[in-house]
């Protein structure tokens, strides 16, 4: 998610300097019998963290929820933020040096030979037992939902890192279709819900409206959330039916859908450069109000709204339920928020003290550090207003005419490990929370969780993906612009094939059994 609410999953986070580092890597990972830590002493923590800086912020060490958090838990910890666009090769560079950090996040997956293997390495420190003894908070939600526990534990059984979680088990959708309600309102149109409606809609929309481009199309001709495709009862790649995987672009099913798209393309229903078009050209078709509908995240549409008010000021945009087939079908794959929602801060065998930070860790999934995460400092960020914490004028109105998130780290945490409320954002409007809940009535069973691959798998999976990602791109824009007849469709499936996409499927396949069947407790 992006923007305005949890949807900006930009790089953002926490921690760094530890004075007392240089455990080696062979540190044991069992908790000491005594419970009982001495939060009297004062400790440090080197955190490593991509963080983005800019005008009012240039590294979470500035940060005063970070001092207000130091205040609570007697942790000092100071922040060591890779270089911009260099946080791959830097992450590498750490994990083979023999000066690790006590804390990395967001790129402690990207350890080669995946997480389990880190831990084997004495890279990572296995978190299960530290996590059964000094995380009450954190133990607490993986027991009461197995699916996030499962989400957090590898194919080993191992707990290895802290991430974001979701506060509700199953957070609704933030992108999905948008479409000019004023014109279904002129036009005594109800909300499309199927295939045909949509049909209809968009030929009125050219018809009646001159709409330039009834629906803008994504510049791949699927997006990769499935909005329309998912009404044909296939993923825009690879899906899961019950515990099946299958890989939508090869299905019967993909067919079907291609055609619908060329006979819309070929009547004019679908904007004509939509294979062309870059962000910014994709926005000034919307906002000149050129276009009846498009698909889009949640947080893009109130600015989309401002900008056409100059074009037409009676122009409204609404959200409408992802299509089905027919009317009254049920409709299986939509963008998910996996409650296990990334930037994993993992502990390093270079940690001194694993206790009193896997404790810190937990601190930000209870109550008060669930308030101070998302929300900061009472009076200072934010106020209790009616019972609900509403912020002030600081990070809505900032004196320097700076926007929310270009402040919002300084007094709180954009994204990080902690327990996220996705509505801690101060401009939560009607069409987003209207937005959510049309989205979200398409279901997810077709969607795979977070699998992992072993090192191998991962290898071959990319070098087999790589050429088929390419060549199947490169055949659905033919398909849908008609450069290539629907009539080569079983050509192009032959063709898949022989680039090994069955092999793919049954990695997929292997990994999702392995998920299912994680041991958790």
């Amino acid at each position: 998610m992006k923007s305005k609410s949890l949807l900006t999953l930009v790089l953002a986070s926490l921690l760094s300097i530890m004075t007392l580092t240089g455990c080696n890597k062979t540190k044991t990972t069992e908790a000491p019998k005594d419970t009982d830590i001495n939060t009297n002493e004062k400790i440090n923590v080197k955190y490593w963290v991509p963080f983005t800086p800019n005008q009012y912020i240039k590294s979470l060490n500035e940060s005063l929820m970070y001092q207000e958090l130091e205040k609570k838990t007697n942790v000092h910890v100071v922040f060591d933020h890779p270089a911009e666009g260099q946080e791959t090769e830097q992450f590498n560079l750490l994990v083979n040096s023999k000066d690790l950090p006590d804390v990395i996040q967001t790129y402690a997956g990207e350890y080669k030979g995946g997480v389990d293997k880190a831990i084997k390495d004495g890279v990572y420190l296995r978190l299960n037992e530290l996590i059964d003894k000094y995380a009450p908070n954190f133990k607490k939600l993986l027991q009461e939902d197995p699916e996030l526990a499962r989400q957090v534990t590898t194919d080993e059984g191992n707990i290895y890192a802290f991430p974001v979680i979701g506060e509700d088990k199953n957070e609704p959708a933030w992108w999905g279709p948008v479409i000019r309600k004023d014109w279904l309102n002129d036009l005594g149109l109800k909300d499309p819900e199927s295939i045909d409606d949509w049909y209809n809609v968009l030929k009125q929309f050219k018809e009646k409206k001159n709409a330039q481009a009834p629906l803008m199309l994504g510049k791949k001709g699927i997006d990769s959330y499935g909005t329309l495709i998912s009404a044909f009862n296939i993923g825009p790649g690879f899906y899961k039916n019950g515990n099946t995987v299958k890989y939508g672009p090869i299905e019967p099913e993909f067919k079907d859908y291609l055609a619908t798209m060329n006979k819309w393309y070929n009547e004019g229903l679908i904007d004509k450069d939509f294979a062309t078009r870059d962000k910014k050209s994709r926005e000034a078709v919307i906002t000149s109000g050129k276009t009846g509908a498009f698909i889009t995240e949640y947080a893009l549409v109130d600015q989309y709204s401002a900008a056409i008010k100059g074009t037409d000021a009676k122009a409204e945009f609404a959200p409408t339920v992802q299509p089905a087939l027919k009317n009254g079908d049920k409709v299986h794959y939509r963008v998910v928020n996996n409650r296990n929602g990334g930037y994993e801060a993992v502990i390093t065998s270079s940690c001194k003290n694993p206790e009193r930070l896997v404790k810190w860790f937990d601190y930000a999934y209870g109550k008060e550090g669930y308030m101070l995460f998302n929300y900061g400092i009472e009076g200072t960020s934010y106020t209790m207003v009616d019972g609900k914490p509403k912020f002030t004028d600081i990070m809505t109105k900032n004196p320097d005419g700076l926007d929310f998130w270009t402040v919002c780290n300084k007094y709180k945490l954009e994204v990080g490990p902690y327990l996220r409320d996705y509505k801690a954002v101060p401009d939560f409007t009607k069409f987003d929370k209207d937005a959510m809940d049309k989205w979200t009535k398409a279901e997810a069973d077709y969607v795979l969780p977070q699998v992992n691959m072993t090192a191998e798998e991962s290898d071959n999976y990319s070098a087999i993906m790589g050429d088929i990602d390419t060549y199947r791109d490169e055949m659905v824009l033919k398909f849908i612009t008609g450069k290539e007849p629907l009539s080569k469709f079983d050509s192009y499936v032959t063709q898949l094939k022989k680039m090994r996409i069955d092999e793919a499927i049954k990695t997929y396949q292997a990994a999702l059994e392995r998920y299912n069947n994680r041991k958790i407790k």
